[in-house]
């Protein structure tokens, strides 16, 4: 049987090398459960984007806000005006979000505008809102404010009672006294002079026949731009019953009158 010679210098198969800690460790990292890993590194991606979305700013409009005046001492506002405004304010959904009109007042500062007619131009240097961090202020709708300033004047006008309903038959009204009789009244120079009585609330004499007195009678002046100061008076109503006229009758007979005897006979009222 032939034998065939082994050289030593033959090849020899080389045994693999062992994988290191390192490499076992990401092996397992990259491979090991890679669909879980992947659906991780989804809901990772998708709350980055929802977090950033909610960062962007964003515009938003918001009506129905106060309107504030600061203004010149001894000047009043004299024309009609928007109780609110609309403003247009930029920030995160967040925080814009957690905003509402009754939370925002819009001071607009005019002191600086002298008496007459004026048109005042809404911007952010003119007007002040305390704003959460973060939510800025850009613009206002309407714009512009037409205003009218007038100075402030205090006078006295008489008291005039307003009475209504109607007294029993016989009866009179015999008038009234205020007390007191004037009452202080403070606005604007324009609308103060425009009164020429103090009006009270309404005074009912329906079924009065006695004279009486109300105490604590309020003063009604229904423009809103001016300031009653003394508020209320105290009346004294005079109710008397007419005076019934003396009606005197004289009977003439025809033997007075011979030739009214076949005649109407007249009545004679003295």
């Amino acid at each position: 049987m032939p034998f065939q010679d082994i050289d030593d210098e033959s090849e020899v198969a080389a045994i693999p090398k062992a994988p290191s800690a390192f490499e076992r460790g990401l092996r397992k990292l990259f491979l090991k459960d890679w669909g879980l890993k992947l659906l991780a590194l989804a809901i990772t991606l998708a709350l980055w984007l929802a977090v950033t979305g909610q960062n962007k700013p964003v515009t938003l409009r918001v009506s129905g806000v106060q309107l504030n005046f600061l203004r010149h001492e001894g000047l009043e506002i004299s024309n009609e005006l928007p109780a609110t405004i609309e403003v247009v304010l930029t920030g995160s959904p967040a925080k814009l979000d957690r905003i509402g009109p009754r939370d925002l007042v819009a001071t607009v500062d005019i002191s600086d505008q002298k008496p007459g007619e004026r048109i005042v131009r809404l911007s952010r240097d003119r007007v002040q809102m305390d704003l959460p961090e973060g939510v800025s202020l850009q613009g206002f709708h309407p714009a512009t404010l037409p205003i009218r300033l007038e100075p402030r004047v205090e006078t006295q006008l008489d008291v005039e009672v307003k009475f209504e309903g109607t007294l029993p038959e016989g009866y009179e009204l015999a008038g009234f006294t205020a007390t007191p009789a004037k009452v202080r009244l403070r606005g604007p120079a324009d609308r103060i002079s425009a009164l020429h009585k103090a009006m009270t609330e309404t005074v009912w004499l329906e079924g009065k026949k006695e004279s009486f007195n109300l105490s604590s009678l309020a003063i009604n002046i229904p423009d809103p731009r001016i300031d009653v100061i003394d508020p209320t008076v105290d009346i004294h109503v005079e109710i008397l019953e007419k005076k019934r006229a003396d009606v005197h009758l004289t009977f003439v007979t025809a033997t007075d009158h011979p030739a009214w005897s076949s005649a109407p006979r007249p009545l004679v009222i003295d």
